[in-house]
């Protein structure tokens, strides 16, 4: 069974883009089990850095009472108005409670402020208010628990916020995060990581396939074509005389004839002018052959001065012409160094259910028939 060049590459460059699609997927596998393990925690870092920022804004506010530029009242107050307007994310807020549990600040529910909030409980029952200012009293501290979220239905969602404590006013403030915004968060980064991956490894493949396809088609006219005379090698005549078999079977009307051609004292051209000047003559030879066949016959250079070509025809007149008129084109020519030269031809034509081999050799046979014959002459199957 004979294997094309061009499908070994290709089942070559599947299973390498098969291999390359699962180290991907293994590879961020290993990226986003390590990521969320530490997205959760840089939330967390997040939740406590913001609490820590609106902090120091009401920091800010208090200096300015203690250096007289704002009475305590105008201090508070725009400190306030400044933690009301904050926002960030998409339902990012900051609240603010007093020690004695007053809500003295809640953008989200404004109902609640001014009123006492230390029996208020989270969906599970916790004494919320009192856990915020316990752990502000500790130092500061994250309190996980049930809540509702601005605007939406009354549905407690699991919230987890730090809190730390502003001494000099008594308040404890607090920011905090819906558990399910991030996990949303996570999902929508794996989400957008998994279209990189998918087309990253698609235009890699893409990539992979063109670069493969010029190297294959490099490769594979390395492979069936001779570099000098640009003519099909010996091996791709091997590789495709099934397919003119099959048509010389199909179509009775139309046969298979083999053309063998050998340049006539050849030896003489590379002794007397040298092997520069043999090879361009050759190179000529080339062009000439390909001028004179149809695209859909065959050239081949078979080896040093000797050639095949291999053509479908109806009739051994049609293909005698075909050879004779090659056999005047070339002898017309002249070629490098005012090189004059003459080639033989021996032509057989395939038998019924003759095989490849058998009729290459019957044209051998008339090949050196035409020798024989003193050269420069076309000798076919009488």
């Amino acid at each position: 069974m004979k294997v094309s060049l061009s499908s070994d590459i290709g089942r070559q460059l599947g299973l390498m883009s098969i291999i390359n699609l699962i180290s991907m997927l293994l590879l961020f596998y290993l990226f986003f089990t390590a990521f969320s393990s530490t997205f959760y925690a840089d939330k967390q870092q997040e939740s406590k850095h913001l609490s820590g920022t609106a902090h120091s804004i009401v920091e800010g506010f208090y200096n300015l009472n203690l250096t007289h530029q704002a009475t305590e009242t105008e201090a508070k107050q725009m400190a306030l108005l400044a933690l009301r307007q904050a926002r960030y994310d998409v339902d990012g807020y900051f609240w603010i409670n007093n020690i004695d549990g007053i809500m003295i600040l809640h953008p989200a529910m404004p109902h609640l402020e001014y009123s006492n909030v230390s029996q208020v409980k989270d969906g599970d029952g916790l004494l919320l208010f009192q856990e915020f200012i316990k752990q502000a009293k500790s130092g500061g501290g994250w309190v996980e628990y049930l809540w509702a979220k601005p605007n939406q239905s009354a549905l407690a969602i699991p919230k987890l916020s730090y809190v730390t404590l502003f001494e000099p006013w008594g308040w404890v403030i607090g920011t905090g995060l819906y558990l399910d915004d991030v996990e949303q968060q996570k999902n929508a980064i794996f989400i957008k990581s998994i279209g990189f991956i998918i087309s990253a490894f698609l235009l890699s493949t893409l990539l992979s396939i063109y670069i493969a396809h010029r190297s294959t088609q490099a490769i594979k006219d390395l492979a069936i074509r001779d570099p000098l005379t640009k003519l099909y090698t010996r091996r791709y005549l091997n590789e495709t005389e099934d397919s003119y078999l099959r048509e010389d079977s199909r179509d009775k009307s139309n046969r298979l004839y083999v053309l063998f051609l050998d340049i006539d004292y050849f030896k003489s051209i590379n002794d007397t002018y040298g092997h520069r000047a043999g090879d361009e003559v050759l190179k000529e030879l080339g062009k000439i052959l390909q001028q004179s066949t149809r695209p859909q016959d065959l050239c081949v250079r078979y080896g040093g001065e000797e050639f095949v070509i291999l053509t479908l025809g109806t009739s051994d007149e049609h293909i005698y012409q075909l050879a004779e008129r090659t056999r005047q084109t070339i002898k017309k020519q002249t070629f490098v160094e005012g090189i004059k030269l003459s080639i033989s031809i021996g032509i057989a034509k395939r038998g019924e259910d003759e095989d490849f081999p058998s009729a290459l050799n019957r044209a051998d046979r008339n090949l050196y028939a035409a020798k024989d014959n003193g050269r420069d002459c076309v000798v076919i199957d009488q």
